[in-house]
């Protein structure tokens, strides 16, 4: 089974940024939000991406997705797991921090 968590924030990251993620308060992974292209003329052109992968200690899989642009940061987290994806989806907490200036 598996389950999708996204989230946004509409301030572009110009300094970068990180990315974490919690379960059951506790952090699991951080993941670097890239600066976007900034001398881009165009949205499509200002896009920067990140992608990572990680596994935890129960087999469930994360498949990390950042994306920063001038009009923001998306990001997508594609969970795998074997036990009930519900309880899971529960117990993670997804956080943006931006760099300081």
């Amino acid at each position: 089974m598996s389950f999708i968590i996204e989230g946004t924030d509409c301030l572009p990251p110009l300094s970068g940024g990180y990315l974490i993620i919690n379960i059951d308060k506790k952090e699991f992974h951080i993941v670097s939000v890239p600066s976007p292209v900034l001398s881009a003329d165009r949205h499509r052109d200002s896009v920067n991406e990140n992608s990572d992968f990680i596994e935890d200690e129960e087999g469930n899989e994360f498949s990390i997705t950042v994306l920063s642009s001038n009009v923001g940061v998306d990001w997508t987290i594609e969970v795998k797991t074997k036990s009930d994806e519900k309880e899971l989806r529960k117990r993670i907490v997804v956080e943006y921090q931006a760099n300081e200036f």
